[in-house]
């Protein structure tokens, strides 16, 4: 059974997220489809995802909309991602499941021999996108060992680790296959599962408040009894409110 956010619940998570960065949002909602306690800080990425997906679809349903333009014509394109569709790898067929550990792996690159695992959600926390060193650190948390040892390892190097990533966390991106109508343009386009979930659970809690707030000038009903009322009787009594 596929988790899903209670309303309670969804005003939860969008409270504790709605000034956090991004990596702290995506670990928020993970850890509300994970089972109790779970440190979900230390899953690899596709298996973040994997839990991310399960709450969407548990709460808003199996398909995605999205709006992407094309890089070509610039054409506004409204796609319908199916679930499923992003559960898969490109290349790889279905992304395996993981354990809540990350897995690890090794190879040479030049002199060193580097022993190094997927990536977590932690590995995420506290980078600043707009730091030209930002990818140089996020691979550099994935390196376990280096022999021998060394305090830097040569951009080259982990750029080596970069390109194995995938083989040891398959699914951890997501890509998108698209085809422009207009100008016939085909790329691939990332879509991060995390944001795209924000997005709803944001819209839908301001929305929440939006009524809670209505509701309670109206009646005078506290927080809690207006989350008591089902949605359908929740929009008759505002539709009554507004006269």
């Amino acid at each position: 059974m596929q988790p899903e956010l209670t309303e309670a619940q969804m005003l939860d998570v969008w409270e504790s997220g709605v000034r956090q960065e991004p990596p702290v949002r995506a670990l928020l909602l993970a850890a509300a489809a994970a089972p109790a306690g779970e440190e979900v800080a230390d899953r690899p990425l596709a298996a973040l995802r994997s839990l991310l997906l399960d709450l969407r679809c548990g709460s808003f349903g199996d398909v995605l909309p999205c709006t992407i333009d094309c890089p070509a014509c610039d054409e506004s394109l409204e796609v319908m991602v199916g679930a499923e569709e992003l559960r898969a790898t490109p290349g790889t067929g279905t992304a395996p499941a993981h354990g809540p550990g990350p897995m690890t792996a090794g190879l040479t690159a030049g002199s060193y021999q580097i022993t190094y695992r997927a990536l977590t959600g932690r590995d995420l926390l506290g980078l600043v996108p707009a730091d030209p060193q930002a990818r140089r650190t996020l691979l550099s948390r994935c390196v376990v060992s280096v022999e021998p040892p060394t305090d830097a390892l040569p951009d080259e190097v982990l750029e080596e680790v970069a390109q194995r990533l995938p083989d040891v966390d398959p699914g951890a991106d997501t890509v998108l296959s698209l085809n422009c109508p207009r100008c016939h343009h085909e790329w691939w386009a990332a879509l991060d599962v995390a944001d795209h979930l924000w997005a709803e659970v944001d819209a839908y809690a301001r929305r929440l408040l939006h009524d809670i707030h209505v509701l309670a000038r109206a009646y005078g009903w506290s927080e809690s009894d207006v989350l008591t009322v089902s949605p359908a009787r929740r929009q008759f009594y505002l539709e009554a409110a507004a006269g």
